[in-house]
């Protein structure tokens, strides 16, 4: 079993896990942007429709970012009621 596996439910296990989720954030907002901003333009220039799919690649970027996080943070908090509910537990 590795050490990042979901089923592995020990504390240091679960804590690495979350702050993994965390430390994806930011390179997660400025990668999907840039990847929207590049292909817009890509496509802007093969159809001659400059700055009209720039500008559309790049904020459909942004909101899949925003997906994206909205995920992550889903997942984490769900780690966190983890780790809150076995601490009332007492385990």
């Amino acid at each position: 079993m590795s050490f990042f596996d979901p089923r592995r439910n020990d504390k240091q296990s679960r804590d690495l896990r979350q702050s993994s989720l965390y430390a994806a954030i930011p390179s997660l907002m400025l990668a999907a942007p840039l990847v929207g901003f590049f292909v817009g333009r890509w496509i802007d220039g093969k159809l001659g429709t400059a700055p009209y799919l720039t500008a559309l690649g790049a904020l459909l970027g942004v909101a899949a970012a925003g997906v994206e996080i909205y995920r992550i943070v889903k997942k984490a908090s769900a780690i966190d009621k983890e780790k809150d509910d076995e601490r009332k537990s007492g385990a």
